[in-house]
């Protein structure tokens, strides 16, 4: 008697095991479906914004500057939102997981042609230092302002003493200049003249440094700047347009500079 008493016991109690069972499996099926559609409406969002700030790189509009300067505040934030979506899709489906690595890659591309500073994979950094220095060269002759930086910052670290190390290094400031953004420019500047003092690159760097100084207004550090060259790089194809920009700073006033 009492042996059966057991039995049924025992089956009554594997019974209600597999009856929850059943239910936290419904329960996670139900919260997967949930996280499935929250991703996908996230996705679609983000997708659509990616788009929106690609037409608009591509259009050529007289107020495309600050256009530019709206879609870098706006993948700001996406960013966010996509290392969101790269967390919640640990526990979705494995093409969730895939098209949020997706989203993240178009975002770098529109984030790098908008001149924000993204990071370069491995991948995406020449092996040669030959093949390293034509893809920088090249991206900075066609403004690609980020992967110009990107590529300059990876070629100074791996090859510091280099001939063209210096180069490379004015040309990470002449990027950040070219896109209006002169303190950040002069910040890398500085890095060639205290590390690349007898670089072939220095006429440039001063030259261009001094356009920065007067986009910041200071106007007496831009005159500094512009008789280095003159002073010590004679011989420098840079040499007249110094000479001339020099005049012009000079015969600036007080409302042009902060420093007068």
């Amino acid at each position: 008697m009492l042996r059966l008493l057991a039995l049924a016991l025992l089956a009554t109690s594997a019974t209600g095991c597999i009856s929850q069972m059943k239910t936290d499996i419904a329960d996670n099926q139900q919260r997967l479906d949930s996280l499935e559609e929250d991703l996908e409406v996230k996705r679609r969002a983000l997708e659509e914004a990616l788009a929106e700030a690609s037409r608009i790189l591509r259009r050529n509009s007289a107020d495309q500057g600050l256009q530019i300067e709206q879609i870098q505040e706006r993948l700001a934030m996406m960013e966010g939102l996509i290392a969101e979506l790269r967390n919640q899709s640990s526990g979705a489906s494995q093409a969730q997981a895939q098209r949020s690595l997706e989203l993240q890659r178009r975002l770098s591309e529109v984030a790098r042609a908008a001149g924000m500073d993204v990071a370069l994979g491995a991948g995406e950094i020449p092996k040669s230092k030959s093949a390293h220095w034509e893809a920088l060269t090249k991206s900075y002759r066609i403004n690609k302002h980020s992967y110009t930086r990107a590529l300059g910052r990876a070629y100074v670290e791996r090859y510091p003493k280099d001939d063209h190390a210096d180069n490379a290094q004015y040309m990470i400031g002449s990027s950040y200049l070219r896109q209006g953004q002169a303190a950040a420019a002069l910040g890398e500047f500085q890095k060639v003249l205290s590390t690349y003092r007898k670089g072939d690159a220095l006429d440039e760097t001063l030259y261009d440094m001094a356009q920065a100084f007067l986009e910041v207004r200071s106007c007496n550090d831009a005159g500094t700047a512009l008789k280095a060259p003159l002073k010590n790089h004679k011989s420098s194809p840079l040499f007249s347009k110094a000479k001339r920009e020099l005049r012009k700073v000079r015969d600036l006033g007080p409302a042009d500079c902060d420093d007068r």
